[in-house]
């Protein structure tokens, strides 16, 4: 998939499957990416690919018990989406008229009465999408904050989590309030010059 990173740069995105990394790498100059992003568990560094935090799905059959949060003002929407998820690997660029998915209650974690993270879950799939935290206020803590939110939104039974380039600190604060990894896909950036 081409689009543009969080941080302005052309992108082809996919999963490596049983493509060559040779090929893809192909298919991303001619695309004029200037990266290339592949999900994958094999060790693509002696192929110039750098390692970043790829895709991990948590689950808790037994959710924690969590404070409610408030629903994010749509006005601080689009903003507080691409600035939480910025330069963060996986995400990319966020319009400025982003609206949430259709379904989606998007959760707000407020300091000062301004937006400094986000959460979106969707309530009939009992899925948390990845908490988003401003890059000044990003530590483990507003994370778990922003999950135990959703976790108090969706109330009992079993709840998944996705988590698209969260630094191994995050994952580790998710397992601590109950959530266990069920599955993990690394990944992979190469910059083309």
């Amino acid at each position: 998939m081409e689009a543009v990173s969080s941080d302005g740069q052309r992108v082809l995105e996919a999963e490596l499957g049983d493509e060559a990394v040779g090929d893809w790498i192909g298919r991303a100059r001619e695309a004029g990416a200037e990266l290339l992003w592949l999900h994958t568990n094999v060790d693509l560094a002696a192929h110039g690919f750098k390692r970043f935090p790829g895709y991990v799905r948590m689950r808790t059959e037994r959710p924690p018990r969590g404070e409610p949060l408030l629903r994010l003002k749509p006005e601080h929407y689009a903003r507080t989406l691409e600035g939480a998820y910025r330069g963060l690997w996986g995400h990319k660029f966020i319009s400025p008229d982003a609206e949430p998915s259709s379904g989606a209650v998007v959760l707000g974690l407020y300091e000062r009465q301004e937006p400094i993270g986000l959460c979106t879950v969707f309530t009939a799939e009992r899925l948390v999408d990845g908490p988003g935290v401003l890059p000044s206020s990003r530590d483990a803590a507003a994370y778990t904050r922003l999950l135990l939110g959703a976790c108090a939104d969706l109330g009992t039974g079993r709840i998944e989590l996705d988590s698209w380039g969260d630094c191994p600190t995050v994952i580790d604060a998710y397992r601590e309030v109950g959530f266990e990894v069920v599955e993990r896909t690394g990944g992979w950036q190469f910059r083309l010059d």
